[in-house]
């Protein structure tokens, strides 16, 4: 303990009192009012604290001052500890004490002790005095080690702390040395405020407090801010001052996530629902220094509150009334905050100033000038002026906006540069070219104000025509992109509550003058429309011998074309952003998710509208609202969300481009023709007449191709409608085979048009029956010839003459054809019977035709066969089928060129009863296997059996080296074996260095060795269901009866489909340098009639 010092009392001097104050430097911006939680409506205030010096202050006294005064005249609740010498001052009566002689006491304290100290200058203020000395006797301080000093206030009293006395000037002389109390630093402040709830959050726990430690309410914010403050003060400045230390930076408090009404207001709310955190940060780098301005007290020494007020601008005890207050401003200059360079108020944003040209130029001078000249400078100033204003705006844009969301946490920072680039585009370079442009006009208007006293510009069209050049690039780019960065600024302000937090408080700062985000954003396209206005109201303004007329002329003429073409390109975007809006209210059937690829670059919507589609008994219709992109169509029931908005769900499995095909529209496709089917007045649609209407509806047929698409009869609102969904299903398959030229790797042939009636034809022709193969070779006049074999017979004729078919052969159920070049031969499989006929016989073209028909019979009950080379050996593999068991003889032709005069014995026929004609084949090898089989194929030095256990491999010359393909057991092949009879191998194909395995539902490759290969995919898949396969390196064929879909075998992907109805291969054959596969469909256009064609590569193909 200090002793008790009680100090003597000194004679007063006539000398005057001196006082020396230093004031700190103090800035702020004032917000909007608003009344909060408790009812106090005030000002709001954001701090950019800046201290100059210690907020402390000294008075000196002469040792000569009268004797000791009372520390209750002087408003001081007295400790314990205090010893007065003298009584007598305060009896005396103190209302003539001057204030100079009641503040020059001298009194020692042993115990240094805190009190209130006020001044009695006035029975208000005495009165106020008492009645806090009697509400609370001492107020608790910050830091007790801390020294206070202040003007003496009643609601903040003063901390005092007195030491002993210092010699100053002379030894006579004694110094008090006094400080202001530290509420209104925030360092001090802080400190206090963290201790409070560190100890507070030690007693109890909210439901945050496990996770968030030091969490607390806002009342109980508040409340610490009330015990750490005096009393007296403002109810509504305590919540001010927890505010306060919210937006300090870096912030002291923070909302946690469950407050979401004060991470949406960016505020603190005196309320026990709202759940804040102290930012640990902020704690360990400290806490910023500042001061809160309405805590401190008025720096002149007699302004007291209650008064009024003094002079001083920044008067705490000030009455403010805000009638006036813009009166005030004026005259005092106001509180401003610290700008920065882009956002510096000049003279144009200053409303009290007139931004006129006539308000720049003297008196004298308008009354010389002409009015028109006067409107066209006035012109002129207004594109240079609002020239400044544009690139000020790109600048806040760029400040304000752009250089922040960069950096800033509140967008995934994976997602922030892809965000940030899809906003804001390509605004630094507008910024960059209007920069340059406003600084040529600028420069040249100071060039002809200082020419000219008058300050008249004149002319500005040769420095636009300078830089107008490239504002087409940039405006064409920017402009249309504004309506897709006004998406995803309203998407993720909906869908994160960080962006949205971050947009609202950029939008309050000063320099954003209240104006939205969308205004930075679109204010390029709107300054560019703006434009030919500004030129155009200087073009009317200049007379016709001016030498600006010729190229402001030419500017307006070339800002409109810049305008119209971003208009065009606009409406572009607009249907992006129908796509982008589809896509976010898409949805999808529950275990039914589809990969649309709507938002991928360059995605086109084509069409949209409302079909309707009808139940099997017709007894209600649902409405379907249907989406044409560039790459499917899109079948959607349209319903409204929970948030009122449209939502799409889908019906039924989205159709690609490749996969639609609609009944008198797309027929023409395949065989290349582009246009409508309903064109060709002899096209009809068997079972069902598209071309009329039911009731008020108009059916429209279409067909989604593949294993899982089916047909979709819908119904348009009328004729029109129906024609134009046509119109648009055909201009979307068009622009696809344009865009994807690269991928039309065959086309097709056309071999027989109209030559072989259906079997269900009315046609004027005889009925041919069903085709079902052919075979191309070289006919006597070494023309190329085909052979067509239906299920009544052959017939023969030269390639895609239409009236140039004869029938060769009368033989019933003819299965497969084939020609041995060589030896001249047309082997024939009828009514499962293999015959060989001498083709110069056959030949309608040959010279030496005769009325003979040489032929033998190979085998009988063969089931199919197919001809070939292996091991360099021409050989005919024929098939009989015994029980389970597969039994194959493979035939070598004996007989030579039949066209060769000496093996003309082979061409005759037997001479007597017993006599025998030679043998045209021997039997070169004899097999089996005991399974099923469907085919076989030739390799080079071994032959393939398509069976129900894979592909058989023989070798013909060591029959016991047979090997399966693939190897069910193991793991790898385990998808083929879990489908077991679902699956049906079809083919098997070499492909350089593996082999292709085809079944009807996939196809995946395997190495000499067997072994799975998964290199770039592992499965293809097909589209449809292939009754058939062909192949050409690096493609494979599969025929469905609907289509015929081309595939590659590298990728695996999908390159090209051909529609058409009974959809069958006819002929594949490998053996020549160009694979020959020949195919039949119904006639896109005869629908009587089957049409033979051959599938031709538009590209080389290799081995």
């Amino acid at each position: 303990m200090q002793e008790s010092i009680e100090p003597k009392p000194k004679p007063l001097k006539s000398t005057s009192e001196e006082t020396s104050w230093r004031k700190p430097s103090i800035q702020l911006e004032r917000e909007s009012s608003e009344t909060d939680d408790d009812g106090y409506e005030s000002e709001e205030y954001r701090w950019t604290p800046h201290l100059k010096n210690d907020n402390s202050s000294t008075f000196r006294s002469d040792n000569s001052l009268s004797p000791p005064i009372s520390p209750s005249l002087l408003g001081i609740t007295q400790p314990r500890s205090f010893t007065l010498a003298s009584r007598e001052t305060e009896q005396s009566g103190t209302s003539s004490q001057s204030l100079s002689q009641v503040r020059k006491f001298t009194r020692k304290i042993g115990t240094p002790q805190t009190g209130i100290f006020t001044t009695r200058s006035s029975s208000l203020n005495r009165q106020a005095s008492e009645s806090s000395v009697r509400s609370g006797g001492f107020l608790p301080s910050l830091r007790s080690n801390h020294k206070g000093f202040t003007t003496p206030t009643s609601p903040l009293a003063m901390n005092v702390r007195m030491g002993t006395y210092e010699p100053l000037l002379s030894g006579n002389e004694t110094s008090i040395q006094m400080t202001f109390p530290h509420y209104a630093f925030f360092s001090e402040l802080g400190e206090n405020f963290v201790s409070k709830v560190i100890s507070l959050t030690e007693t109890r726990r909210i439901f945050s407090s496990t996770e968030y430690p030091n969490s607390f309410t806002g009342a109980e914010a508040v409340f610490i801010i009330r015990i750490l403050l005096p009393t007296g003060l403002p109810e509504g400045l305590y919540s001010k001052v927890a505010r306060a230390l919210m937006h300090i930076r870096p912030p002291l408090i923070i909302p946690l996530a469950y407050s979401e009404k004060s991470q949406r207001r960016n505020t603190l709310y005196n309320s026990s629902s709202e759940v804040y955190d102290l930012v640990e940060e902020t704690i360990q780098q400290g806490i910023p220094q500042g001061i809160y301005t309405p805590l401190t007290p008025c720096y002149t020494n007699t302004c007291l509150p209650g008064q009024g007020g003094c002079y001083s601008y920044s008067c705490p005890n000030r009455d403010i009334d805000m009638s006036d207050t813009s009166d005030k401003s004026e005259k005092s200059g106001g509180l401003k905050r610290r700008d920065s360079a882009a956002s510096s108020k000049a003279s144009s944003y200053d409303a009290t100033l007139s931004r006129a040209w006539s308000a720049t130029v003297a008196k004298e001078v308008l009354q010389s000038t002409p009015s028109a000249e006067i409107g066209r400078q006035e012109a002129i100033h207004e594109i240079i002026y609002t020239e400044e204003d544009y690139v000020r705006d790109l600048k806040l844009l760029d400040e304000l906006y752009a250089q922040p969301l960069r950096i800033a946490p509140c967008i995934a920072e994976d997602y922030r540069e892809e965000f940030c680039d899809n906003v804001f585009n390509n605004y630094l370079e507008l910024l960059d070219l209007h920069t340059k442009l406003y600084q040529d006009l600028r420069d040249h208007q100071s060039l002809c104000q200082s020419q000219d006293n008058s300050g008249f510009v004149d002319r500005v069209g040769d420095i636009f025509l300078r830089h107008l050049p490239g504002f087409m690039a940039l405006y064409s780019r920017y402009g249309p992109h504004v309506v897709l960065a006004e998406y995803a600024i309203k998407k993720e302000t909906q869908d994160n509550i960080l962006f949205q937090n971050f947009i609202q408080n950029t939008e309050r700062k000063e320099e954003c003058r209240k104006l939205p985000f969308r205004h930075f954003i679109i204010l390029p396209v709107t300054r560019l429309q703006r434009y030919p206005l500004l030129v155009g109201a200087i073009l009317k303004k200049t007379p016709e011998d001016h030498p600006d007329k010729k190229d402001l002329l030419e500017c307006s003429n070339m800002l409109k074309a810049i305008a119209n073409k971003m208009d065009s390109e606009t409406a572009n975007t607009k249907m992006t952003l129908r796509i982008y809006q589809i896509n976010d209210h898409i949805r999808y059937k529950t275990g039914e998710p589809h990969d649309l690829q709507l938002t991928k670059k360059g995605r086109k919507l084509l069409y949209e509208g409302i079909l309707t589609r009808r139940s099997h008994m017709v007894v209600e219709s649902t409405e379907l609202r249907v989406f044409l992109f560039d790459h499917m169509l899109l079948m959607t029931r349209e319903r409204k969300g929970n948030d009122g908005e449209d939502e799409y769900q889908i019906s039924k499995r989205p159709i690609p481009m490749e996969l639609l095909h609609v009944q008198e529209a797309t027929e023409g496709f395949s065989i290349g023709l582009r246009s409508m089917a309903s064109t060709y007045p002899n096209a009809t649609s068997p079972g069902l007449n598209l071309g009329t209407s039911f009731g008020s509806h108009f059916p429209i047929l279409i067909h989604h191709l593949g294993r899982l698409g089916g047909d979709h009869l819908m119904y348009a609102e009328s004729a029109e409608a129906r024609m134009k969904w046509k119109h648009k299903i055909v201009e979307a398959k068009i622009a696809m085979e344009k865009a994807n030229s690269d991928r039309e790797v065959f086309t097709i042939r056309s071999l027989r048009d109209a030559s072989f009636i259906g079997s269900t034809g009315i046609g004027s022709g005889a009925n041919h029956g069903k085709v079902t193969c052919s075979v191309p070779f070289l006919g006597a006049t070494g023309f190329q010839m085909i052979a067509v074999g239906t299920v009544s017979g052959i017939w023969m004729g030269m390639e895609g003459d239409t009236n140039d078919m004869q029938q060769v052969l009368s033989l019933q159920d003819v299965c497969q054809i084939a020609v041995l070049e060589e030896e001249h031969i047309l082997m024939v499989l009828a009514d499962k019977t293999l015959i060989a006929y001498s083709l110069g016989a056959l030949d309608p073209k040959s010279p030496h035709k005769t009325n003979e028909k040489p032929n033998q019979k190979v085998a009988q009950h063969i089931s199919y066969f197919n001809a070939g080379v292996c091991n360099n050996r021409t050989l005919v593999i024929a098939m009989k089928k015994r029980g389970t068991d597969s039994h194959f003889k493979a035939f070598e032709p004996t007989c030579g060129d039949l066209r060769n005069p000496s093996n003309a014995k082979y061409l005759t026929t037997k001479t007597g009863f017993f006599s025998k004609a030679p043998s045209w084949f021997k039997i070169y090898k004899e097999f089996y296997i005991g399974t099923d089989s469907f085919a076989v194929h030739f390799l080079k030095a071994r032959v393939v059996v398509v069976c129900s256990r894979g592909f058989e491999i023989i070798d013909l010359e060591k029959l016991n080296l047979n090997r399966n393909l693939p190897d069910l057991n193991n793991p790898a092949f385990e998808f083929v074996q879990i489908r077991g009879e679902d699956v049906r191998p079809l083919a098997m194909f070499r492909c350089k260095d593996h082999y292709l395995l085809c079944y009807n539902e996939f196809a995946f490759r395997v190495d000499n060795h067997g072994s799975f290969i998964e290199e770039n995919y592992s499965c293809l898949t097909w589209e449809g269901d292939p009754q058939a396969v062909a192949f050409c390196y690096p493609y494979v064929v599969g025929f469905d009866s609907r289509f015929v879909e081309v595939r590659d075998v590298i990728t695996g992907e999908l390159v090209q489909t051909l529609a058409g109805e009974h959809m069958r291969c006819l002929q594949f054959s490998s053996d020549a340098l160009t694979p020959i596969i020949h195919g039949c469909m119904v006639h896109p256009f005869k629908p009587d009639y089957q049409y033979i064609f051959q599938l031709q590569a538009k590209f080389a193909p290799t081995l």
